[in-house]
């Protein structure tokens, strides 16, 4: 499997699996381009659990069996 782990300026880390490319490929662009992800929310859906993120105008929506925070 792969593991996707984000890392935000205030120092939270986040790691999901399993990874997913097209996300992280999106909220790098997102970075890129000036555009600052913001978590904007999570819950559990059917033993896995679905993250949201703003990029500026889009959102990005994540899917993973496990989420591990540290703040």
């Amino acid at each position: 499997g792969t593991l996707d782990v984000y890392v935000f300026a205030d120092g939270t880390t986040l790691c999901m699996t399993p990874g997913h490319r097209e996300t992280a490929e999106r909220l790098a662009d997102a970075l890129r381009a000036g555009r600052q992800p913001v978590l904007l929310g999570g819950s559990g859906v059917s033993g896995a659990y679905a993250l949201t993120f703003s990029c500026g105008e889009d959102n990005v929506y994540i899917l993973a069996d496990r989420v591990i925070a540290s703040f």
